[in-house]
């Protein structure tokens, strides 16, 4: 039979803080990720940011930019970038949408909020299979 260990000094201290909050709601989604791994499900998203342009298409790729679940506008260095973030079930409005802004300098995609390679030739059209479920 080994002998019992003694208690470490940081066993002895009293919990300062609980092991986990009962409700995890005012953390943004990044946060929740690492504090609580898995607690909060998120739907993945692709995103598409682009600057404002002049043509015969702002007034659509606006429009459909404004048709995802997750629209904002972002001020970044003196000017305005959109952003929409589009689940599964909106796949075709994100293609209509990269089809009008793909080409235009400036058009970043993003994959569930981050910059990743390949994100234009190879996430887009994984993304595109859902084109027709939302529908």
């Amino acid at each position: 039979m080994g002998r019992e260990r003694a208690k470490t000094f940081a066993d002895r201290l009293p919990p300062v803080l609980p092991k986990e909050e009962p409700d995890i709601a005012h953390l943004p989604d990044e946060m929740a990720d690492i504090l609580y791994p898995g607690r909060r499900p998120r739907p993945f998203r692709v995103a598409i940011e682009f600057e404002p342009f002049e043509g015969p298409e702002a007034a659509r790729a606006l429009e459909l930019a404004r048709r995802s679940s997750s629209y904002r506008e972002k001020p970044e260095a003196g000017r305005v970038v959109h952003h929409a973030a589009f689940e599964t079930g909106e796949a075709s409005a994100l293609r209509a949408l990269f089809q009008i802004v793909g080409s235009r300098p400036g058009t970043e995609v993003l994959v569930d909020g981050k910059r990743v390679p390949y994100a234009t030739e190879l996430w887009l059209p994984l993304f595109w299979l859902f084109v027709g479920e939302g529908a």
